[in-house]
């Protein structure tokens, strides 16, 4: 539908495009055999544009040693694909600078696209992610699908800008403008860029970027990061053109979002400044209206740091893996980050103190008593890795486990971290998926070591009040928690006795090894609930269908073992097959047949111990799985 709408417009040529040079500009460079001179010499006879295009080349590639003096250069430096999405974008603003729209802010749209523009390269200048001019292009039509619906529909734009502007208005934009028009802002950036061939990665991030909690792109991607620079970008171009309360509602928002991804509030702060500089200059280049903004410390200023630990603002989840809480402490000078990292971990159910750099941190070692630091590494007073070597000369602590953070992998740095004993590392911006499982496997790690206490614990006590206790105890050790049958342990030393009374006697003696066929299957369909009780069945079943002196043992997993004193060779086949059919015949509760595979072994000359006994019945069993399953192998 969305795209229906999309090409209904374009085909009624309702919808902002470039025009006269521009647009046979962009017709030159889609040609195939299209040379970089003759782009040049059709932008020369506009030379308002070229001028405009070096100004703008100089400045995007301003790591370039030589300055850019001349129209070709800037063609040969910037290449076809840049220069035809530039001379889009000023065809688009000159294009765009009024229209019948009443409500809409033609000038403000295209300040806040500019300032858009210019933060976005700035965010990804070092980052790797892509060319800051490419970028540049993507924060200055991030928005254009606004202008579109401003053109398209005048009238019918102009109602529903004022009515979501209304304060009693319970409905956003966005939904309005779906109502009205079948797509929204962002889906119609989206078409359009798209149109104009922009690359995929540039459409999902102007589809999402006002929420990206709405994408499903995997987090610390390349395409993830576009698109939270694009939404962190957008969002400071609103922040910088709000005034009064909406600003400094505005801004603990934006400042957790930034420490997101990785940008702490001192460099976060820097950025802000240059751009804000850098717009006014800018404007100028591209004849829009700019206005006084504050410095982004003035701003700061008004927005607390107490204001960041109870914002709300989509920060994202981590698995609580084994559910097992742990005292999480959080050592980092920057207060955003800090906020970012508390809320993920309380989030996920952990108990979070913070403390701004290691002297405080070691004071509050004995109160707190962490299983788990968080550390930065830059911090005043004592850095990351100063703490990290308190922490190993102090008996007490010597054991805890610690993360360093770092804002850039370094194999020299990564060896100086393990050096001083941490555990292991984070990079910044924290990957909350990383993260998460990196907890989990301390969570399990602390898990086993309080439930070890716990054991010696209740195992001292039970023993101090109760001598005949330990027997109890030694059969709980004995047996499976879930089927209540004779555990691995159990079964070994049974098997070997067995085995030394069959060697003293002479009489035979066999054992079966029996594996319940797709089990993995059964939990990844019902769940581990209806496994469990699969399981229990079977091995109820095992034991019902024994003999008096077998015995029927859980080995582990969904596999048993059966140890049949005194069963003849001629007879152990058909007494596996009963079993294996009553198995097949009585399991329910499960739309699919649920069946199990036998292997057999009897005792003879050429098995020497009980050990090899067990491997024969194992092999055999692995061959039953082997021709299909639901079968006995004895021979």
């Amino acid at each position: 539908m969305v795209n229906a709408v999309f090409e209904t417009l374009k085909a009624k040529n309702q919808l902002p495009s470039p025009k006269g040079l521009a647009l046979k500009i962009i017709q030159l460079t889609l040609k195939e055999d299209v040379t970089t001179r003759e782009i040049a010499h059709a932008l020369k006879t506009d030379p308002a544009l070229s001028g405009r295009l070096i100004k703008m080349a100089n400045v995007l590639m301003s790591y370039q040693t030589r300055p850019i003096v001349s129209i070709a250069d800037a063609v040969m430096s910037l290449g076809l694909s840049i220069v035809r999405n530039m001379v889009l974008g000023l065809s688009l603003v000159e294009g765009g600078r009024d229209g019948a729209c009443q409500k809409f802010d033609y000038q403000n749209f295209w300040s806040q696209s500019l300032l858009t523009a210019i933060a976005a390269k700035n965010f990804v200048e070092g980052r790797s992610m892509g060319a800051t001019e490419e970028i540049f292009i993507l924060g200055l039509l991030s928005q254009v699908g606004s202008l579109g619906l401003a053109t398209a529909y005048p009238q019918e734009y102009s109602h529903i800008l004022e009515k979501a502007r209304a304060v009693d208005s319970g409905t956003s934009l966005i939904d309005l403008e779906r109502t009205e028009f079948g797509l929204d802002h962002n889906q119609l950036t989206k078409e359009m860029l798209a149109d104009w061939g922009l690359p995929q990665s540039f459409q999902l991030a102007v589809l999402h970027h006002e929420n990206p909690a709405l994408s499903d792109l995997t987090e610390g991607n390349r395409h993830w990061h576009i698109l939270n620079i694009l939404h962190i970008a957008n969002y400071l171009s609103k922040t910088c053109l709000s005034h009064g309360q909406q600003r400094h509602e505005m801004v603990p928002k934006l400042i957790r979002t930034a420490a997101r991804l990785g940008l702490e509030v001192d460099v976060f702060t820097e950025l802000c400044d240059r751009t804000v500089q850098e717009w006014r200059e800018w404007s100028k280049l591209f004849g829009i209206r700019s206005t006084e903004i504050p410095l982004f410390k003035e701003m700061l200023q008004n927005a607390p740091p107490s204001e960041l630990e109870t914002l709300d603002d989509g920060v994202p989840e981590i698995s609580l893996g084994a559910s097992y809480a742990l005292r999480i402490l959080v050592v980092e000078d920057d207060y955003a980050t800090t906020s970012v990292l508390k809320r993920l971990l309380t989030k996920a159910g952990h108990a979070v103190a913070t403390a701004e750099n290691g002297v405080e941190a070691v004071s509050m070692l004995d109160k707190f008593i962490p299983q788990l630091i968080i550390t930065d590494w830059h911090m005043p007073k004592m850095n990351g890795i100063e703490f990290c070597k308190a922490l190993r000369s102090n008996e007490l602590w010597r054991n805890v486990t610690v993360f360093v953070m770092m804002n850039q992998e370094s194999s020299d740095r990564i060896e100086e971290i393990f050096e001083v004993g941490a555990s292991d590392y984070l990079i910044k911006p924290v990957n909350s998926k990383a993260l998460g499982a990196r907890l989990f496997a301390i969570q399990r790690m602390v898990q086993l070591q309080d439930e070890r206490e716990l054991d010696y614990k209740q195992l001292r006590v039970v023993a101090a009040q109760l001598a005949a206790s330990n027997q109890r105890l030694q059969q709980m050790a004995l047996t499976d928690v879930l089927t209540s049958l004779p555990n691995r342990r159990h079964a070994n030393d049974h098997l070997e006795q067995q085995w030394a009374m069959a060697e003293r006697s002479g009489r035979p003696f066999s054992c079966m090894m029996v594996d319940v066929d797709f089990f993995k299957k059964v939990n990844d369909t019902y769940g581990h609930k209806v496994g469990d009780d699969v399981l229990k069945q079977v091995a109820q079943i095992l034991r019902v269908s024994a003999r008096k002196q077998d015995m029927v043992c859980r080995f582990g997993g969904e596999e048993f073992l059966v140890i049949c004193p005194d069963a003849q060779t001629d007879q152990i086949y058909q007494y596996a097959e009963r079993l294996r059919l009553n198995v097949a015949a009585k399991v329910i509760h499960l739309d699919t047949k649920v069946t199990v595979s036998i292997g057999v072994a009897s005792k003879s000359p050429a098995l020497l111990n009980a050990e090899m006994l067990l491997q024969l019945a194992d092999k055999r069993l692995y061959k039953a799985k082997e021709i299909g399953r639901n079968c006995t192998v004895w021979n």
